[in-house]
């Protein structure tokens, strides 16, 4: 069994933003597109037959989460381990998502991918992408758009037919020799801003104008989104998401890993470390003599402290960043501990995730 069919291709743009993810791997003519989905149908040929059914049919609903499954299994194969799907444990109808063993040793391993947003933010961020897909149609033949400001003024869809009527009537009279010159005169800051305004939504925008040789083409208008900041950290989605894998199972009679994936750019260690261990804080002695100030973890974490035990049926947590593009670049990976855990597990996970998957560096551009 295939994951993808077997077909004639000839999409060759990039994906939308509320795309399908698993329709469009399938149906990219892009080289690179096609390299990440030869590398996936790899992976799924080594999965076990009699559980292909089931995955495919996942990937199809739930194509991030499914794709971090078959990575994890992917990669303790690579690590030497023979894996067996959905085991039975002792005391319980309910199953975790491997087990994994070399030699007599063996651990239980739960599989979670988690992407830091509530229902209503994902609803949210489907009523961004479909704006964003509808901006992208705006005639950009001769100016590309830069977007300053989009505000979403209830949860309601706005009409992008709307939008896109308002931006081309007024793109239709600007002439794009005379605003390269006005841009050159004023600079970027004087570029003026376009506003779009009804009940549900308000778009601020300036437009640029493309170079000579790149105009009466027709391409995606967006040119540079707004700049999004987050205060904080996730070091507390980071644990919720662990606690509620942590007693699923009730007790196990081996070690019990979870793998989590964490979508960013790159993986904080020390956000990690303090979403397990605890906050840092500064301890000192009462002698006065003798202050000894130290720099300690707080043991508010998932694993909570020698005199506050927790999550003691958890003997690990394996961390990642991990999607379908970044294996060879930003994709990066830690195991931690529990030290108080009822069984303690002989696992260190230290070489790089392009060396033991055999990911050439130039991925996923290497043709």
């Amino acid at each position: 069994m295939n994951l993808f069919d077997q077909k004639q291709r000839t999409l060759l743009g990039p994906a939308e933003n509320n795309a399908d993810t698993y329709n469009y791997y399938n149906d990219s003519a892009r080289k690179d597109v096609g390299i990440v989905r030869n590398l996936i149908e790899r992976w799924f040929e080594k999965y076990p037959q009699e559980e292909k059914d089931e995955m495919k049919a996942r990937f199809k609903v739930t194509f991030n989460d499914t794709f971090y499954e078959l990575y994890i299994f992917t990669l303790f194969s690579a690590l030497g381990y023979n894996l067996t799907i959905h085991p039975e444990i002792p005391d319980t109808k309910k199953k975790p998502d491997f087990m994994a063993q070399k030699g007599d040793d063996f651990f239980y391993i739960e599989v979670k991918y988690i992407t830091m947003l509530s229902q209503s933010e994902k609803g949210q961020k489907r009523r961004e992408n479909e704006l964003l897909d509808g901006l992208n149609k705006i005639d950009a033949t001769n100016f590309m758009l830069s977007l300053k400001e989009i505000t979403f003024k209830d949860q309601s869809q706005p009409s992008n037919k709307l939008i896109i009527n308002h931006y081309n009537k007024l793109i239709r009279g600007l002439d794009p020799d005379a605003y390269t010159e006005q841009m050159e005169k004023m600079g970027y800051r004087g570029l003026p801003v376009f506003n779009y305004e009804d009940d549900k939504v308000k778009i601020s925008l300036t437009l640029l104008p493309k170079v000579a040789h790149k105009r009466g083409i027709q391409s995606r208008a967006i040119a540079s989104f707004p700049f999004i900041t987050q205060i904080g950290n996730d070091s507390s989605d980071i644990k919720v998401a662990l606690e509620r894998k942590a007693g699923r199972y009730g007790q196990f009679n081996a070690p019990y890993i979870i793998c989590l994936n964490k979508q960013s750019i790159s993986l904080d260690i020390i956000e990690f470390q303090e979403s397990l261990y605890g906050s840092p804080v500064i301890t000192w002695s009462t002698d006065p003599t003798n202050r000894d100030e130290k720099l300690e973890l707080a043991g508010n974490g998932f694993f909570g402290s020698a005199q506050n035990k927790k999550a003691t049926r958890v003997s690990g947590i394996y961390l990642t960043n991990v999607n379908t593009a970044n294996l060879a670049s930003t994709a990066d990976h830690a195991f931690l501990h529990n030290k108080f855990a009822q069984y303690l597990i002989d696992l260190n996970i230290t070489t790089q995730i392009k060396d033991i998957l055999k990911i050439n560096e130039n991925y996923p551009y290497n043709y």
